[in-house]
Order: structure tokens, then C-alpha cells, then sequence
């Protein structure tokens, strides 16, 4: 229910078009605005059946370069948006935890599904792969195509993108496009781009949507708040949906509930909300007529008419009162000699650098011709230079002919920090904001898809919310995987709010005897950001609050981190980035180890390889090193031929494991200033989920390295050398691997409490992999860590059967075995009572004609 439902209502009165078609109308190029969260899916290659392996990037990045090709020969220019707002306090909005409520029993279902049955999930639970998001806005800046990312209202600040650079249309599959009116609405989830060199969908008409509803103009809005969203949820029209004869609790058709609201509005004596507050819920002075007048509010500031008068938070917001600014409480001595206009890692010669790392890394790799971003960057940016773009909406301005007046001409953001409405038990944040010039910086790069969206979300709201990963929500094998990578956003914390500097600097006025009269003067400068994390047993009901975590070094601020153009200052911001990720040291370093564009996967695997929980094999570490060295990392059509066996829950957890720890290291490569390029960071360059999931089944039945790397020397040797700098100054100890059984006391007991195998898993567990680890030290460590009253139960279980089977003996033939002998039609076997009738018929393993009990021949 709620305001989508009027999508799904009018998806048959849509018509089919090709926007190529369309484009050759218009003189000049046709120019589109895409709201990318309508379609993920599309923008990801359309469907694969090995989406929940992890992602297929180079597969995603050979569709994305046709598909900018396409759009460059039939003059048709889009502007992709990215949703980057921050669900506002005091608290998420309803459809947030909606959302990730659906996505976590699709995950569900998913792990079941590849558990029992080993194949590739249906496309009905597909789920966005971690680090989809950074993928395309990677992938979208290197192809010259522009992006947005709204950072206050998405649907509101699309539609007014659309509006002020007279855009042509607008592609989404929201509701709210439907009662904004743009000047043409397509369809974002019918987007195809076909073989016939077409891009079909569907357009919506809604310039006739007072038609089709039945309902006024001036009554449409109305009618979009009465249906539910953000503002007015469903909930609070419970007795108003009873009115109307239409139970909530139970599901409701949308064409159902869209016609009994219709039919309400257009019977209303008129269109004044304050009368219709008071025919709703009887009282004006009612707490939800005041969101509904709010409501309808919102919807006419997305018309026409009304979109003038609204303003976000967003750039396009008029300048703030400087009477009701706070002043700058930040230390501005270590920024007067900056230059704040851009970060540092800006600069001609890192962007060179970065694209020279891309070359190399892409140089020996098997591309195929559809999928050649080098030869084709040109061609593409030809095609879109002429198309007249403003460069206030592109990604990629500086490939963009700009004229003289705009270079000089910057957009005036100013962006005001906003304290989360959270009351937590032991409130101890006495953070200062953060710096006036890093808020601006950041609010500029992340509306144009240059910063971890969640960056800007730290420095105003101090919150953040995790999506739902492709992860077992009891975590059997492997923990949470949020809260694994939680010291990564500690450290990131304390960088952006300067917490060291102003420990060091309250520590040094305290020596010096300066007397304060504030009260949080005692206290350590320490600054808590709220994370909204769905879980089982928290669905997003109240937000875990994280304290910031300094580095065990002397950090620069993170003015002169994102600022300084010192050859110490890109030292301290690498060493920064690489403490974080908690991977400072020499070999980490040195490329003949660690190639540039493989930084981030050897940072992301040395920090789990440091963790107190074993998590990784020794096979399966390998597995990602042989995926990431692989000859056919790149080859998109080889990886699309190719089959999978034995995929495991397993295997797609850790691929979501180590793909969400390259979130975080994107995140603090961010905080620390880019010390990493943008280009070398890409994850196509690194990793593939369905090369992965093949890598980590063969590598559990390969006899050496050499066969899991396809008898390839020069990449055995590689991954050595790699994995040497990851193990660097560690006590390596691996993860247990599947227990064998043993016999008489590992059941189904041990079995279930140590990766829920049971009799039947662990048999099958067995394969040549015991090159990799010890199964006798392994079973040692497992009885170690099960619980002292689950260890006497398996004993005592065991004891057990073991008396039971010397009663049977001792009644000569008349247990359980002799019975199903009888079933059988066999004679049980006779039985003797005399004590060394047994030993004498047993023979030592050293001698077999020694016995063993006696030591006589």
C-alpha cells in the first residue's frame, strides 16, 4: 500500500516507445533524466542467474560501455541519479525498514535455496549486490556520462534537475513522478536495450492523469497524500482506510485501494485541505492533519508551478542568513595556507597516475571487442560533446567544454551539520563540528558522485544506514558483516571530526594550565554516530550508537589530509588509508607484491586475516588471489559461457564479505583524501563473483596451486607473493575446515554446532584439499571451542553406545544387528564368551601375527 500503488495501477495504461526512435525528432540530441534506483537491475546487465555470487562486474561494465555507445550514435543523452539522502530524524522512514525487511527475506531465501539445492536463485529474489552502487558510478565517470546524487529528497531533487536544465523527460518507476507531472515520465523498469539497436520502454502519460483517475487538477495532490508515503504513513490512515471499507491488515490490490481514494476525493465539496483535514480525522488540531497539509505540500512542490518555490538542502538552496550562521569552531590555522577549492589527489599528475595504474592492470587482460572502454572513451566522448549538456550536471566536468564565465563560476553550497534527535543512555559526544571548508568539499564531490555517499551523511546527520548483504541472518560460519568492519568506520570517525587534534589540543591548554569553564572540559574529545543496522533483533528500531576510534599515530587533520600537496602530506594520507584498513606495512607497499589496482582486495583480506575470529581457509584465500590474478577476470563473454558446480551458501557469504570490506576501504580511502585513484580502486579489476565461486570449488579438490591456477607458473607466483605481503607479520591460523567424522563421538551434534553439517556434510567434506590444513589439528581445535556441557553430552552419548553394543554382544546375538541379520535372512554370526576369543583374532598393525592385547605370536 501507499503512494506506489498508483504505479502499479497505471503500469497497463503505459505505452511501448524506443527512445532511440523518439531521439531522432529532436534536434539537438534528446536529452533524459534517469533516476537509477528504478533500476538497478537494467543498469547491472539485466538479469543474471549469478547475481547472488557476489556481482559479475565485467560483465556490468561491458553492458554499461554499449549501452553509452548506443546512446552517443542516436543523440540521446542521460543523466543518471543516484539516491545519496539520508532518511531525516527523529526517526527512518517506514518504507526504509519496509525495504530492508523484503530484502532480508529474499536473502533468506536465497541462502535456503542454494543450501538445498546447489544452483543459482530465481530472478523473483533478486537483491543489489554489495557495491553495485560504487560499480556504476565508477564505471558511469569513466564513460563521460553525468551523474547526480541527491542528498536531502531524491524524488524531489530529480524532478527538479529535470526541470531546471529543461530536460526532455524522466525515467523512474516511483509514484510520486506520477503526481509531479514532468514534462514526459518513461518507465525505468521496462528499460531494455535490445539486439535491433532500440532502447524500448514504456511512456506514461500523465498530462492525463486527471483523466484516467477521474480526479481534478487541483485536487491530484490530495488524493497522492491520502494513498500514504513518507511524510503520512499508511499507518496513520488505518481509521481512515476503514471508512472507505478497506482493511489494512489484510493485502489489498492496489487498483482496490486507488479507486476507493479517487472516488472519496472526487466527492469532497471541495478542494480546501483544511476541510478535508477535518472530514479525515475529524480535528483540525490533530497531529496527523498537520502531516497531511504537510504532505500535500510536499507533492505540489514537485509540480510545475510549484517546484520554483521549493529548495533542498541541496545546492540549489538559497544562500543561509550569515546573522544565523554559527561561527567556525574548527582549527583554521592548519587550513589558512590550503587550497580548499579541491582535494589535493586532484591534481593532474595523481589523475595520470591513476589512469597509467588502469592501463597496466587492463594491458595483458583477455577483453573482448564489446567491452574495450580504452578505444572506445573517445568515440563516446565525441558523441556526447554534441549534445549540449550544462556542466552543472555532469560527472565528468573536466572532459567537458566549459565556458570561461562557468569555471570561474562555483556553486555556493552551504551545508549546516544536524544533530541526530537520539538520546542515547551514556550521551558522550563533545565533538565539535566538523570544518566549514570539508563540509563544503564534500557536499560539492558528493552531489556530483565523486565521494562514498555516506561520507556526507557522517559530517551533517552523524548517521548512517547498512543495507541488508547477502549474509545468514543466525551467522553460523561467518559474523555480521557489518559489525566486522565497524573498527574501519571507528577510525573513519575520528579522522573527519579531528579527534586526535583536539585531544592533542585540550592535553597541551591542560598542561599549560588554561582554565575552561566548559563542562565537557574533563572529558576526551570523542565524537558517536548513530548506525541504523536491520537485523532479527533489531529491525530498525533504534540505531546502535559508535563511537569514533583514534589511530595509534599522530593522524593530520583532515584538513591537511584532503588539502595538502606535501610530499609528507600523500605519505601520512596512504599510511592513514592502509592503518584503517590495518595493513601498514612495508610489503603492502612495494607493487612487485602488491600491484596498484590489487591494493584495495590485499588491504580488505589482510584485515580479516587479523581479526581474532578465523574466518578464511588457506584454499579459500588462494581462491580470491587466483580470481584476482585470472587471465579471465575481464573476458565477459568467456564468464557469461561458463558453468558453475557446487555453488554454497559459503562461498556466496564470503564474496559478500570481502565486497563489503571494499566498501569500507573505498569509505576511508575517501576520509583519508584519495590516496588510492579512483580508476585502480574499480572492482571489475579485482573481482568476480562466478569466477570466485568456481575458484573456491575447485580449490577444495585441486592437489597444489599450480592446478587452481590452470598450470599458469607466472600466476602461482603471483599469488604467492601476494599472499606473503597480506600474511605479513602475522601468526597466520586459518579457519577450521570441514570436520571429518570421528567415530563414535562426532554425530550430527558436533556436526550442527560447527558450521551445521551433519553426518552425512561432513562426509562428504572429505577431498584432497587436506594439503591446505591438518584435519587431526583442526577436530582438536573444534573440541576445544564447543561448550564443557556439550562436550560431556557427545562423551556421554558415546559411552553409551558403546555399552549398549557390549550387552548386545554379551547376550549372544540378540541386539539390534542380530535383528536386522534375522530381517535379512542371514544366520547372525556366533558369538563366543570367552574373554581372548576376540584378541586372538585380532592382529597388531606392526605385525600381523603379534596380537595386539597379549604381544604374543
Amino acid at each position: 500500500m501507499g503512494i506506489q500503488d498508483l504505479q502499479t495501477f497505471l503500469e497497463n495504461e503505459g505505452v511501448g516507445v524506443d527512445l532511440f526512435r523518439i531521439a531522432r525528432n529532436h534536434a539537438g540530441g534528446f536529452r533524459l533524466v534517469l533516476d537509477a534506483e528504478g533500476c538497478l537491475d537494467r543498469l547491472y546487465g539485466g538479469y543474471f542467474s549469478d547475481w547472488a555470487c557476489g556481482g559479475q562486474w565485467a560483465r556490468c561494465v561491458q553492458f554499461l560501455t554499449t549501452l553509452a555507445q548506443a546512446l552517443a550514435e542516436h543523440q540521446v543523452a542521460l543523466c543518471v541519479c543516484f539516491n545519496g539522502a539520508h532518511p531525516t530524524p527523529p526517526a527512518l522512514p517506514h518504507h526504509w525498514i519496509q525495504t530492508q525487511a523484503t530484502y532480508r527475506q529474499r536473502v533468506n531465501s536465497v541462502l535456503r535455496h542454494i543450501a538445498t539445492k546447489g544452483t543459482p536463485p530465481p530472478k523473483v529474489w533478486w537483491v543489489p549486490p554489495m557495491g553495485l552502487h560504487s560499480c556504476l558510478r565508477t564505471a558511469l565517470r569513466y564513460l563521460n556520462i553525468p551523474i547526480m546524487v541527491s542528498s536531502d529528497d531524491h524524488c524531489q531533487e530529480v524532478v527538479g534537475l529535470c526541470r531546471e536544465k529543461t530536460y526532455a523527460g524522466l525515467v523512474g518507476c516511483s509514484g510520486e513522478y506520477l503526481v509531479f507531472q514532468p514534462p514526459r515520465y518513461f518507465s525505468s523498469s521496462q528499460l531494455k536495450l535490445t539486439y535491433r539497436s532500440s532502447l524500448e520502454t514504456k511512456e506514461y502519460m500523465v498530462h492525463e492523469l486527471p483523466q484516467v483517475l477521474e480526479v481534478p487538477q487541483d485536487r491530484l495532490c490530495l488524493m497522492a497524500a491520502l494513498l500514504g508515503g513518507t511524510i503520512l504513513s499508511e499507518l496513520s490512515l488505518t481509521d481512515f482506510y476503514k471508512r472507505l471499507g478497506i482493511t489494512p491488515k489484510k493485502q489489498v490490490p492496489p487498483e482496490t485501494l486507488v479507486k476507493a481514494v479517487c472516488q472519496y476525493v472526487r466527492e469532497l465539496p471541495s478542494s480546501d485541505v483544511d476541510a478535508a483535514c477535518i472530514d479525515v480525522f475529524g480535528d483540525l488540531n490533530d497531529l496527523r492533519a498537520a502531516k497531511l497539509k504537510q504532505a500535500v505540500q510536499y507533492y505540489l512542490n514537485g509540480t510545475k508551478d510549484g517546484f520554483l518555490k521549493y529548495r533542498t538542502a541541496s545546492g540549489r538552496r538559497p544562500k543561509n542568513n550569515k546573522k544565523n550562521q554559527k561561527p567556525d569552531l574548527s582549527p583554521q590555522g592548519t587550513s589558512a595556507d590550503l587550497d580548499t577549492s579541491k582535494l589535493a589527489a586532484e591534481s593532474s599528475e595523481h589523475e595520470q597516475k591513476g589512469l597509467d595504474d588502469y592501463k597496466l592492470a587492463t594491458a595483458n587482460a583477455s577483453i573482448n571487442a564489446d567491452f574495450s572502454m580504452e578505444e572506445r572513451a573517445v568515440e563516446i566522448q565525441h558523441g556526447v560533446a554534441a549534445i549540449s549538456l550544462d556542466s552543472g550536471d555532469a560527472g565528468a566536468a573536466k572532459q567537458q567544454a566549459i565556458s570561461p564565465a562557468d569555471k570561474n563560476e562555483k556553486p555556493q553550497i552551504t551545508v549546516k551539520e544536524t544533530r541526530p534527535n537520539i538520546k542515547p543512555a551514556h550521551n558522550e559526544d563533545n565533538c565539535p563540528p566538523a570544518p566549514a571548508e570539508v563540509l563544503r568539499t564534500c557536499a560539492e564531490r558528493h552531489a556530483r558522485g565523486l565521494m562514498h555517499p555516506h561520507m556526507l551523511s557522517i559530517l551533517t546527520h552523524r548517521q548512517v544506514t547498512l543495507p541488508v548483504l547477502m549474509e545468514d541472518d543466525n551467522h553460523r560460519e561467518i559474523p555480521s558483516i557489518h559489525h566486522f568492519f565497524r573498527s574501519v568506520r571507528q577510525n573513519v570517525y575520528a579522522i573527519l571530526y579531528n579527534m586526535h587534534h583536539h585531544r592533542f589540543m585540550a592535553q597541551k591548554a591542560k598542561e599549560e594550565g588554561a582554565t575552561s569553564t566548559s563542562t565537557n572540559a574533563d572529558r576526551p574529545c570523542t565524537v558517536q554516530i548513530a548506525e541504523w543496522i536491520y537485523s532479527r533483533v533489531n529491525p530498525g528500531k533504534s540505531p546502535e550508537i559508535v563511537p569514533g576510534v583514534v589511530l595509534d599515530w599522530p593522524v593530520p587533520t583532515v584538513q591537511r589530509l584532503w588539502f595538502g600537496t606535501a610530499q609528507d602530506d600523500k605519505c601520512r594520507r596512504m599510511r592513514a588509508f592502509l592503518s584503517c584498513m590495518r595493513s601498514d606495512t612495508p610489503l603492502m607497499l612495494n607493487t612487485s607484491y602488491v600491484p596498484q589496482h590489487l591494493l584495495i582486495l590485499a588491504t580488505v583480506l589482510r584485515f580479516i586475516m587479523t581479526s581474532q575470529i578465523q574466518i578464511l581457509r588457506r584454499q579459500e584465500l588462494d581462491a580470491f588471489l587466483a580470481t584476482a590474478f585470472s587471465n579471465d577476470l575481464m573476458n565477459a563473454l568467456h564468464l557469461q559461457e561458463m558453468t558453475v558446480n557446487g555453488i554454497n551458501s559459503r562461498g556466496v557469504q564470503l564474496g559478500a564479505l570481502v565486497m563489503a570490506g571494499a566498501e569500507a576501504a573505498l569509505l576511508a580511502n575517501d576520509a583519508c583524501g584519495a590516496p588510492v585513484p579512483w580508476l585502480v580502486a574499480a572492482p571489475w579489476l579485482y573481482f568476480d563473483g562466478k569466477l570466485l565461486q568456481r575458484n573456491l570449488h575447485r580449490a577444495n579438490h585441486c592437489k597444489h596451486l599450480a592446478q587452481l591456477c590452470d598450470n599458469h607458473l607466472d600466476t602461482v607466483v603471483k599469488v604467492e607473493r601476494m599472499r606473503k605481503a597480506i600474511l605479513e607479520g602475522l601468526e597466520v591460523e586459518f579457519a577450521m575446515p570441514p570436520l571429518p567424522l570421528v567415530a563414535g563421538v562426532v554425530g550430527s551434534g558436533l556436526g550442527g554446532a560447527l558450521g551445521g553439517r551433519g553426518r552425512r556434510g561432513a562426509r562428504a567434506s572429505r577431498s584432497p584439499a587436506s594439503w591446505w590444513a591438518s584435519g587431526a589439528a583442526a577436530a582438536t581445535r573444534a573440541r576445544a571451542a564447543l561448550p564443557a556441557g556439550e562436550l560431556r553430552r557427545l562423551h556421554s552419548a558415546a559411552a553409551q553406545r558403546v555399552r549398549r553394543a557390549r550387552l548386545a554382544r554379551a547376550r549372544g546375538g540378540r541386539g539390534r544387528g542380530a535383528r536386522a541379520a534375522r530381517r535379512r535372512g542371514a544366520r547372525p554370526r556366533p558369538r563366543s564368551h570367552a574373554p581372548d576369543a576376540r584378541a586372538a583374532t585380532r592382529t597388531s598393525p606392526l605385525n600381523p601375527l603379534r596380537s595386539p592385547s597379549t604381544g604374543r605370536l
